[in-house]
């Protein structure tokens, strides 16, 4: 009897490896940034936009910064172009990126320009090496732009050699992606905790509501809710009841 409960144990365990491979590392960035890609995969498919796991050898993660800043009775957004780091990843490490704290619109401007940052393995303790590109600033809001393209041209530049950007014009893609604003309204959302997502749904059905938490992502929510055109609040409100 002691023997069966042992194989069946055995194989529950060896079942369970199958169908959930361990993971060998994982990376993690401070809430002013997101993970934007992992291997130009969309990061929602492993889970957190903050953390990953994923297994060791080699892999491009693509990293944005975010924050809204107060000045006077204003408030402005900010979001840097997407940073594409080039990661080895050792098995059972844990990687963080470390940025310097940025207070004011202007800093992160001036830190848009030169990324400043280490990325830290809290497993030994050590900085390790990376490789740093970051896409091309475009003017205006950009409210469709396919990164998957430009990042790809970007890389398939560097990997060719050629440090110059092309002089001609860029095909656009056949499918544009969704509007930042809506792609926005869902990223903070998915951010909050229940309290804050009660308050956002109950303020977006009566703007003169007021909420009974104050954080960040109610904040970014409620910033990009009126940013955004009525076809992209009707499909974020949408969003929300098939959540």
């Amino acid at each position: 009897m002691c023997l069966k409960n042992r194989v069946l144990v055995f194989v529950a365990v060896l079942c369970g490896s199958i169908a959930s491979p361990l993971m060998a590392a994982t990376f993690e960035v401070p809430r002013s940034y997101e993970i934007m890609y992992v291997d130009l995969e969309s990061a929602g498919r492993f889970g957190n936009d903050f953390k990953v796991d994923l297994d060791e050898g080699q892999h491009q993660i693509v990293v944005r910064f975010n924050k809204l800043f107060r000045s006077g009775g204003d408030t402005q957004v900010f979001q840097s172009e997407p940073i594409v780091l080039d990661l080895l990843f050792e098995k059972d490490t844990y990687l963080t990126l470390k940025a310097p704290y940025i207070s004011t619109h202007r800093q992160a401007e001036d830190n848009a320009k030169n990324p400043q940052f280490t990325i830290h393995d809290e497993v030994s303790g050590k900085e390790v090496n990376y490789q740093q590109q970051a896409l091309a600033t475009k003017s205006g809001f950009q409210n469709t732009r396919d990164y998957v393209a430009e990042i790809e041209r970007l890389t398939d530049k560097t990997m060719s050699g050629s440090t110059t950007s092309s002089s001609g014009p860029v095909t656009a893609p056949e499918v544009m992606s969704d509007k930042v604003t809506l792609n926005m309204m869902k990223f903070w959302y998915n951010q909050s905790d229940e309290a804050t997502r009660k308050d956002l749904r109950v303020w977006i059905a009566d703007d003169l509501y007021k909420p009974t938490v104050s954080s960040t992502q109610l904040e970014m929510s409620q910033f990009w809710f009126k940013k955004a055109d009525q076809s992209d609040r009707n499909a974020f409100q949408t969003w929300l009841t098939e959540e």
